[in-house]
């Protein structure tokens, strides 16, 4: 028996190319899961934006203004809180609070003073 190529053609579909293919699989992936992608996507922006919005060391923060009872010292190469806060107290004092209170009215998160560094001791 002899066809004729447009019986040839209506009996068989050409085949869609794998890039077709693969769209139409993404697309329906994304209609079926919409809500999940969209949610996981805002999560995603949050906590972006919150890591964003930390506070760092390097903030621009400064302390308040000096009052007349205060002095400003500034630090010299080898210096430590340590050594500055048993300078410039007492023995009445317990030398690890004068440190603390020196990091606290300077706003330092950590111990590390750098060379040059003014730093303002509290009436102790």
């Amino acid at each position: 028996m002899i066809t004729s190529p447009s019986f040839y053609r209506t009996i068989h579909k050409p085949e869609a190319s794998k890039a077709m293919k693969f769209s139409k699989v993404i697309v329906r992936l994304i209609k079926r899961h919409t809500v999940k992608v969209i949610v996981c996507s805002a999560l995603f922006i949050l906590l972006f934006t919150s890591f964003l919005m930390m506070g760092t060391d390097a903030s621009g923060n400064s302390p308040a203004a000096v009052t007349n009872d205060e002095q400003v010292i500034t630090v010299r190469t080898g210096d430590t809180l340590w050594e500055i806060a048993r300078q410039f107290t007492d023995s009445k004092h317990d030398i690890r609070y004068v440190v603390y209170l020196i990091k606290d009215r300077n706003e330092l998160h950590s111990a590390e003073i750098k060379s040059g560094q003014k730093l303002i001791i509290p009436n102790i």
